[in-house]
């Protein structure tokens, strides 16, 4: 086990690794991944190989190998899906809609990308969401719905600031610099620009800072400053070789033909312009495709070569006539979904407020039982020091067994207080994040019940995967154990070799805690309603009916789950998973 952990580990590093590196050496990325592929597929790490994918599926996405990319997309969303992986569904959905609306299919682009942007903001994931509604962003430009497409643009800067994320926070102002471009508010335009390489250099994100540069000639373009945009333009031409970025080079191709075009160096012009088409057509990307026919009509055009003019504005206005109906109905269904996601979020909004409601109740309702039990567990500690003294002062045998039946129902009543202050308190809790020693916590958890009857008698199993490092709320860890622990002694059998096991070890990306005993266990019939509050599966222990209730909630602050497995007079075995910060 310790072994394979460690593998999974490395394969975990390589792979973390690989995408930090995606915008300075996406080959260096690519060349990780497939290493973490490999070893995932030696070791039958499943969650491995599907991360890997993932990754790889990204990484030519943005070289603008679409096909590669897709093809790992589609074997990585079904494994996801069957292990209700939101995370995974939702990266492996934002590259399938960030491939359909680079090759200009907008409509299932952006079903797509709304679909992962609804997982990333249930997931609270912000560098995520902020990505994905950049993209989106970038089709509400190609609709043309440059409103929506700012307020996108600018929501997704906004999203990158609350976790300053300097990389994805200038991937928005590049396309947002060019909106305002359009809009001819040039001075916007070139600050939003500037910002945007200011940050690209200041990460270091090299491979961004080759589209910060592009957007930036642009507005140099626009000013007529055709130097200063042939210097960007050569040096983010650079950038992109070198990184391999097929969708990038058709990019920087085509606007360098453009302007060298607009300055009279023909030769050099069509050398790009031609370069450009190759890429457009090779990797299916249409937009390059028919705005390099449409700038090569324009070049012939100037060069007087007027039947290679007219051969290249119909090939440009066939090539358009034969997207322009699909387009058009990408657009209207597209606006479909948009107007589906709004009024999810709508939805979403709703049950947000409802949500903060029932919450605002809760913590009344957690008040006034604090408040209700700390008022009742002084009348208790008299009632429960009163029968100290009774057992004194009465030498009456049936006298003294009424007071002890009421003395039964007292420290009932006193372990249901308890629980109820111990809920409160759990609801309340600071978190505190610390390295968990589960070697000296599960001791202390022993030790704490020694006084129980029979304690001597069981045999106490202690199996710690001593390579695991887990960073958790140590109180909360504790109530998981101590409460689990407890029942486990609680209702051991007489008359057997009794023990009580405890493991600790890790599954992928979760931490797994089980406690297993050969007790009383528990009956099929009881094993569904043993976490409900004050419900007691027998009556041979005293007990209040809230231990399980506080348990299973203790197990979902820590966002885990617990499992039950059980036969009645056989044994009983927990098994709570809690992911790792």
């Amino acid at each position: 086990m310790q072994v394979a952990s460690s593998a999974f580990t490395e394969i975990d590093i390589l792979l973390a690794k690989a995408y930090q590196l995606r915008g300075e050496d996406l080959r260096a990325s690519i060349e990780l991944t497939e290493k973490a592929l490999l070893k995932s597929q030696h070791a039958n790490y499943a969650e491995g190989i599907a991360r890997a994918e993932t990754n790889l599926s990204l990484f030519y996405l943005i070289q603008g190998d679409f096909d590669i990319a897709l093809k790992y997309s589609f074997l990585t969303l079904p494994f996801y899906q069957s292990k209700n992986n939101k995370k995974g569904i939702a990266d492996s959905k934002y590259n399938i809609g960030s491939i359909y609306y680079r090759t200009d299919d907008y409509y299932q682009g952006l079903q797509f990308l709304t679909e992962s942007l609804l997982l990333y903001r249930e997931l609270d994931d912000y560098h995520n969401q902020a990505r994905t509604l950049k993209s989106i962003g970038t089709i509400y430009g190609y609709f043309g719905d440059y409103d929506q497409c700012i307020s996108t643009y600018l929501e997704s800067v906004e999203v990158s600031k609350k976790i300053d994320d300097l990389k994805t926070e200038s991937n928005a102002l590049n396309p947002l610099s060019g909106i305002y471009l359009k809009r001819n508010q040039i001075e916007l335009a070139m600050e939003t620009i500037q910002r945007s390489v200011l940050l690209k250099e200041q990460t270091n994100d090299v491979r961004g800072l080759a589209f910060a540069l592009y957007g930036r000639a642009k507005v140099y373009i626009k000013l007529k400053e055709f130097e200063k945009a042939k210097i960007d333009l050569s040096k983010s031409l650079e950038i992109q070789l070198e990184a391999g970025d097929k969708l990038g080079t058709g990019m920087v191709y085509n606007k360098l033909g453009a302007l060298l075009t607009e300055i009279g160096e023909y030769r050099l012009a069509k050398e790009y312009l031609l370069n450009a088409l190759d890429i457009g057509e090779k990797y299916k990307i249409r937009f390059i495709h028919y705005k390099s026919y449409l700038n090569l009509y324009l070049l012939a055009k100037n060069e007087n070569n007027q039947a290679l003019a007219l051969d290249y504005l119909e090939k440009y206005v066939s090539f358009k006539e034969l997207i322009f109906g699909t387009e058009t109905m990408h657009v209207i269904k597209g606006y479909e979904t948009v107007a589906k996601v709004e009024r999810l979020q709508r939805e979403a909004q709703t049950q947000r407020e409802k949500t903060e409601i029932i919450e605002k109740k809760n913590a009344e309702l957690d008040s006034f039982f604090y408040r209700v039990s700390h008022d009742l567990k002084g009348p208790i500690s008299s009632l429960l020091g009163l029968h100290n003294l009774i057992t004194l002062e009465i030498e009456d045998g049936k006298s003294m067994h009424y007071f002890h039946m009421y003395h039964s129902q007292v420290q009932r009543i006193n372990n249901i207080i308890i629980g109820l202050i111990n809920l409160t308190r759990l609801n309340h809790l600071e978190t505190n994040y610390q390295v968990i020693n589960f070697e000296n916590l599960i001791e202390e958890c022993f030790q704490s019940y020694s006084y129980f009857p029979h304690f001597r008698e069981i045999t106490f199993i202690k199996e710690i995967d001593s390579e695991i490092i887990f960073k958790s709320e140590w109180a909360i860890v504790n109530t998981v154990l101590q409460n689990l622990i407890e029942n486990a002694i609680k209702y051991s059998r007489n008359g057997i070799d009794s023990f009580v096991k405890v493991s600790i070890a890790k599954e992928n990306e979760l931490l797994l805690m089980t406690v297993e005993d050969n007790g009383q266990g528990i009956d099929q019939d009881h094993q569904e309603k043993i976490f409900d509050m004050f419900y007691r599966a027998n009556n041979v222990a005293q007990g209040s009916g809230l231990g399980l209730y506080i348990l299973k909630r203790a197990v979902e602050r820590l966002n885990g789950t617990i499992d039950v497995e059980s036969e009645l007079n056989t044994f009983s075995k927990f098994i709570v998973r809690i992911p790792f910060q």
